[in-house]
């Protein structure tokens, strides 16, 4: 896996990733990044701290080809126990804990996803907005509860046994 560091402002900035967390050899991490314990990074993500600083928790999922990055002035953050879905992107926003962001959305500049909530495959949460506690947003909008927890959790612990298995194969 290519872990690149770059320099920022004269300063080297080289990702911190913890051991106990699986990264493909095709994930790309760059620069300002921070990741927790027991995440699973799957092919061809790229978490770009160029801009600013990605901070990644733990337990999270990252599934084939999202891209998690940043802009001037904007940090990603990225809690803990959330599922990044296929071809995602995640620029400069606030995902709290138990999220799910779905396949091909787009999470913009400033949103914050709180905790339990999911954001729906191909949907875009534009720039300030915010998707409340235990809601769905879905297409350009909220729309309805997220009480599918305990059906995104199974989702979330396959996954991340699926790639923690992967690490121990290497």
């Amino acid at each position: 896996m290519p872990i690149i560091s770059i320099e920022v402002k004269g300063e080297v900035k080289t990702p911190k990733i913890d051991p106990s967390s699986w990264v493909s050899e095709s994930a790309w991490v760059i620069g300002d990044v921070t990741i927790g314990p027991e995440n699973v990074i799957y092919q061809g993500v790229i978490i770009r701290g160029d801009f600013a600083k990605v901070e990644i928790g733990a337990k999270n999922v990252f599934q084939d080809a999202c891209i998690i990055n940043t802009a001037e002035g904007f940090k990603t953050t990225i809690g803990d126990n959330n599922l990044i879905g296929f071809g995602a992107i995640v620029h400069g926003a606030t995902i709290k804990n138990n999220t799910v962001i779905g396949i091909q959305s787009v999470v913009m500049i400033t949103v914050i996803v709180e905790d339990d909530s999911m954001v729906g495959a191909t949907s875009f949460v534009g720039m300030g907005k915010k998707v409340p506690t235990g809601k769905k947003w879905i297409g350009r909008e909220i729309k309805g509860d997220n009480n599918q927890g305990k059906m995104w959790e199974a989702g979330r612990q396959s996954w991340r046994k699926m790639g923690l298995a992967m690490k121990v194969q290497k």
